[in-house]
């Protein structure tokens, strides 16, 4: 789906279209995903100094990704979605709270995929999240 014009709430079009059609938190993922990081096929350094390729990938079979490594597209589809899975599987088991779909895909980008769990777990935003105050919560990472 391309990526488009972005319109209310930062939202694409084409984000929008998946979340009205019912899509499944894999495949807004996917889309959110690949609209904020990119896809690279070859490593680059992220605003942090890591090095980074695909959709921010930053470990490939255990192992750091290093100045210079290059992916093929059909791996990087294979990383990125062991990616994609394990951020929503850590949702899935660290909210305690109903999410909607589209929910699941923002706080699976924030906590696990872009911060880390290790910075997310003691935070105020999580606390509050899982106390059921989304207000709070989402006042806390604005």
């Amino acid at each position: 789906m391309q990526t488009g014009k972005k319109l209310k709430y930062g939202l694409s079009a084409a984000m929008l279209a998946l979340i009205a059609a019912g899509a499944g938190a894999p495949q807004l993922f996917d889309q959110f995903i690949s609209e904020k990081e990119g896809n690279t096929l070859v490593s680059y350094s992220d605003n942090g100094g890591i090095w980074t390729i695909c959709r921010g990938v930053t470990r490939i079979d255990g192992k750091p990704v290093v100045k210079g490594q290059r992916l093929t597209q059909s791996q990087c589809d294979h990383y990125n979605a062991i990616e994609r899975d394990k951020a929503l599987a850590w949702v899935n088991k660290n909210i305690h709270v109903p999410l909607t779909e589209p929910q699941k895909v923002g706080i699976a980008s924030f906590c696990p995929y872009n911060i880390g769990p290790g910075k997310c777990l003691p935070s105020t935003f999580y606390r509050k999240l899982n106390a059921g105050d989304r207000k709070g919560a989402c006042a806390e990472i604005r």
